[in-house]
């Protein structure tokens, strides 16, 4: 994990630029069918690099949804996320024939019958896959020391008023910066839902993504002594709903290098 997320550095950096689109695929997997999806998206990674190679997008990332076996909910999980970046929508919109595009990857590395039975086989892994579109609103700068240890958080909230983007981007920003003086998180992120399937939570309409450098990251947050800051968190606080809340472990990326 350590190293996965080093190296994706570039990665968050490219995707913190005004106009990035990211889809979000969250997956439920056939029962037993785990390591045979490892072996599908290492299949896929390869292909993934051929297209952000060929400018057709921008990034690519594979989370682990961490569950709690003992936590009831837990089971409606997805069991993985999978972000696809794109520069701009006119990247996201270009056609790709997947298909073609991974006999290219797979060019001298398999035969024709292997490539086409490999890259069938993502069809059978899948019990369910739902499908969110995001624009990116708003970041931090990435403060992620090498090698540090860290846990990634992935939250989706439903808006419950007109003023929640500024709340969070004009002021619960400042306090995740004050976190990261601290040494308490590496990076923030704030995306807007423009998009989704029908099969997908229709409350949520924005996802935050907190990378925490430190184990007890909800019990550290800023105290706000001040009767302003008291009112600002009270009011933010109720200009949304938490509606996702997942925690996330690196497993597959590729971004592209500038």
């Amino acid at each position: 994990m350590k190293k996965l997320l080093s190296i994706s550095l570039l990665l968050f950096i490219n995707f913190s630029i005004s106009q990035t689109q990211i889809s979000y695929e969250a997956i439920w997997l056939n029962e037993g069918m785990e390591e045979q999806y490892m072996e599908v998206e290492t299949f896929w990674s390869e292909i993934k690099k051929e297209a952000i190679s060929r400018d057709l997008q921008n990034g690519w990332v594979v989370w682990k949804v961490i569950k709690d076996p003992e936590n009831e909910s837990h089971s409606k999980k997805p069991d993985y996320i999978v972000m696809n970046a794109y520069k701009d929508e006119d990247q996201r919109k270009k056609q790709v024939n997947w298909e073609e595009l991974g006999r290219e990857a797979y060019k001298g590395k398999l035969s024709k019958s292997k490539y086409k039975k490999e890259f069938g086989k993502w069809e059978g892994t899948r019990k369910k896959t739902s499908r969110f579109l995001v624009e990116r609103l708003d970041n931090t700068e990435w403060k992620v020391p090498q090698g540090s240890k860290t846990k990634v958080y992935f939250n989706g909230f439903q808006a419950l008023n007109d003023d929640y983007e500024n709340y969070e981007m004009k002021y619960f920003k400042k306090w995740h910066e004050k976190r990261m003086e601290a040494g308490e998180l590496g990076w923030w992120e704030f995306n807007k839902v423009i998009n989704r399937s029908e099969n997908e939570n229709q409350d949520v309409t924005h996802f935050t993504m907190d990378v925490a450098l430190v184990d007890d990251y909800f019990q550290t947050y800023p105290e706000a002594s001040e009767f302003t800051d008291q009112m600002m968190r009270k009011h933010g606080a109720s200009s949304r709903k938490r509606i996702i809340g997942d925690e996330l472990e690196l497993k597959f990326v590729q971004f592209a290098q500038n």
